[in-house]
């Protein structure tokens, strides 16, 4: 089985179900031989011969990434975080603020340093197909959440005291009241 994600973004990845519709049609993807199940969110276009859900309860989701043979994702950090621990081959597809998939570019930045570690990256059918026919596990040598656990432990350690905070916030953003104060 081959699971697509998109998350649950606001913004359609239509590129990558228009993508999915092209190698049906080319047949480099066989939904008849092999199932497809599409996480698709908020797109607004669903390859045919595949089954789709816009939202998957997170137990179903599990069990479908546990079954799945192949993941083909978006860029997005949850969804990076998770293929993290997973053992099985996966490729990104990076939103673009181009295709109003997302409001920035964020995702093409993180697949660029992701894609520099030897994770595969989609930015094309053409990259899609290649994975197809020869997909490998890659491993994700830090995930986003690490990264950010990382940040905030070097962060408390380099401002340990509530003064040396106290003095951080008020340069940050002044000498703040809250109105229910």
């Amino acid at each position: 089985m081959i699971l697509v994600t998109v998350g649950t973004e606001k913004f359609p990845l239509n590129r990558l179900m228009n993508w999915i519709d092209q190698l049906i049609a080319q047949n480099l993807l066989q939904p008849e031989q092999e199932e497809i199940i599409i996480q698709y969110g908020s797109c607004t276009i669903v390859p045919n011969k595949v089954k789709g859900y816009s939202v998957l309860d997170a137990c179903e989701f599990e069990r479908l990434v546990d079954k799945a043979r192949l993941i083909i994702a978006h860029c997005g950090e949850g969804t990076i975080d998770l293929l993290a621990n997973l053992t099985k081959p996966f490729i990104l597809v990076p939103r673009t603020s181009k295709f109003q998939e997302h409001v920035d570019d964020h995702q093409l930045e993180l697949a660029e340093q992701l894609a520099q570690q030897g994770i595969p990256i989609a930015n094309s059918p053409k990259d899609l197909a290649e994975f197809l026919a020869s997909p490998q596990a890659a491993k994700i040598n830090i995930s986003p959440a690490q990264y950010y656990e990382q940040a905030s432990f070097l962060l408390e350690e380099e401002f340990e005291t509530s003064a040396v905070l106290e003095d951080l916030t008020k340069e940050l953003i002044g000498d703040f009241v809250p109105a229910f104060a």
